[in-house]
């Protein structure tokens, strides 16, 4: 797919400088771009820092189907006059990767953009759709009370200035109404967010290094055990996409209220696509 997408007209130009892999022995990862289409350079020169990750319940999926759409993302960007890098973050999958490994590799990601590519703190935005926005609020979680058994974190780590998120998973056990309502609308089911739940949910109570709750708020955000503290959790600006006919919809506007009972309606831009379903960008 990514060969695809370099080889067209649009891209081929510049295709020896995007989609550069990382291969570390916590993380692996693709450049997406870096800085720029004609120069690239260091990302900590770009206005703005994308850590991504991509959805697919945990089990499915990589940065190689999101190729087009991060580009296309890049574009919009830089036609708003700010300049960009996309770092996609190619977590290990589950079964064969049971939770919270990405979230090991996904704080292992974070501390490579500070304390390596030297980004400041302010320039990164974290990012995902659907598992990947699940993966991201528990990144930021864990950087306000690391996770015990994952290192990656330093303490006193500073939060990232942005949060993206793309119809976000926010919850691997609870079912809202739209779950049924808007299933025939949906590409994809309440039933089969059910069962990729579980299949996370299962895999962690089998780690024998963390602990086995499906309420904890690492895992858990519509309904956390202890309560998440949002005003120390969450970035300043935060950004949040859904559409009117997928299954989501319900568990992100209860999460939208949630957030801006503390945060404030002005923090928290909410963008409900209408007709629009599960990752509709």
């Amino acid at each position: 797919m990514s060969n695809a997408v370099l080889s067209s007209p649009r891209y081929s130009p510049y295709r020896n400088d995007l989609y550069q892999p990382i291969s570390r022995l916590d993380f692996s990862a693709y450049w997406i771009l870096q800085h720029s289409f004609t120069n690239p350079t260091a990302p900590s020169t770009s206005d703005i820092v994308l850590l991504y990750f991509h959805g697919g319940g945990y089990f499915t999926s990589q940065p190689a189907h999101y190729l087009l759409f991060l580009l296309r993302l890049t574009e919009s960007i830089i036609e708003h006059d700010k300049s960009v890098s996309i770092l996609a973050l190619d977590y290990g999958l589950v079964p064969e990767h049971p939770f919270p490994s990405q979230l090991a590799e996904a704080a292992a990601a974070y501390n490579y953009l500070l304390h390596e590519a030297h980004v400041p703190a302010e320039k990164i935005v974290i990012a995902g759709d659907s598992a990947g926005g699940h993966l991201a609020l528990s990144l930021l979680v864990h950087l306000q009370s690391p996770l015990a058994g994952i290192s990656a974190a330093a303490d006193n780590c500073p939060k990232p200035g942005g949060l993206l998120l793309l119809s976000p998973w926010l919850s691997l056990k609870k079912e809202t109404s739209t779950f049924t309502t808007n299933t025939a609308s949906d590409f994809i089911s309440g039933p089969f967010l059910h069962r990729a739940g579980r299949r996370v949910l299962e895999g962690w109570s089998r780690s024998q290094s963390y602990p086995a709750a499906d309420s904890s708020p690492y895992v858990e955000f519509l309904d956390p055990t202890p309560t998440i503290d949002w005003e120390a959790v969450l970035p300043s600006r935060i950004s949040v996409f859904t559409g009117s006919d997928e299954v989501m919809l319900d568990s992100i506007l209860q999460w939208i209220d949630t957030v801006r009972t503390v945060l404030g309606k002005e923090r928290v831009a909410l963008r409900i696509g209408e007709g629009k379903v599960h990752i509709w960008q």
